[in-house]
């Protein structure tokens, strides 16, 4: 049987046939892989954004619940007295010392003043355990946040709070007032004590509540 031979043009035509459909097989392939990775960055773009948002959001709740704040918020109060320490500077032991009836008395919180009227507000969340009347300094709330700690705030006026109120960190409890001690400008002492010890209001400030239970 004779055997028929392919004529010289039609393999070229074959080659440059594959090549052609080879080359537009890739092309087609590659848009496609490049809009799903374009789609993939973008998804992923959108993800991250959320998860941000979300975990930024989370943070400023768990900062609300256990940042411990501030007695007052006005900015012209200062520190007129501060927490005695033995280990103090004797500088710093001076400041910390308050003197009634010719009588020098080391002192168990910081005694905050101002010229102007400010309020006096709660650290944190607790209750009103009681409100009562100091011969020197005049009314005092006692607040409890929990089974191990307390604090004090001697010195105000305008308190509208009653024993057995709950009340939240910021929550104002009365304004600073004149007492028998400081009686030339509005002041109020603020103690805290941990399991009926006494700590120093400056490094109370910076402490995790939890460790405080």
């Amino acid at each position: 049987m004779r055997k028929g031979r392919l004529k010289r043009w039609v393999l070229p035509t074959i080659y440059v046939m594959i090549i052609v459909v080879s080359f537009f097989s890739v092309s087609i392939i590659n848009n496609l892989l490049l809009g799903d990775i374009s789609n993939y960055d973008y998804s992923n773009s959108l993800i991250k954004d959320v998860t941000e948002a979300v975990m930024k959001e989370n943070e400023s709740v768990n900062l609300k619940e256990t940042t411990i704040i501030k007695p007052y918020v006005s900015l012209s109060v200062k520190d007129i007295v501060l927490y005695y320490n033995k280990d103090d500077e004797p500088e710093r032991q001076q400041k910390s010392l308050i003197f009634y009836q010719n009588t020098y008395m080391p002192s168990t919180g910081v005694v905050y003043a101002s010229e102007e009227d400010f309020d006096v507000v709660a650290v944190l969340d607790g209750e009103v355990k009681n409100v009562k009347n100091d011969d020197i300094l005049g009314t005092v709330i006692e607040v409890s946040h929990n089974t191990n700690l307390t604090t004090y705030y001697y010195s105000l006026k305008d308190v509208m709070l009653n024993v057995g109120d709950q009340i939240k960190s910021g929550t104002v409890l009365g304004k600073a007032t004149t007492n028998k001690i400081y009686d030339k400008q509005n002041n109020f002492l603020f103690e805290v004590y941990y399991q009926g010890k006494s700590l120093n209001p400056d490094h109370f400030y910076t402490m995790n509540i939890d460790e405080l239970q």
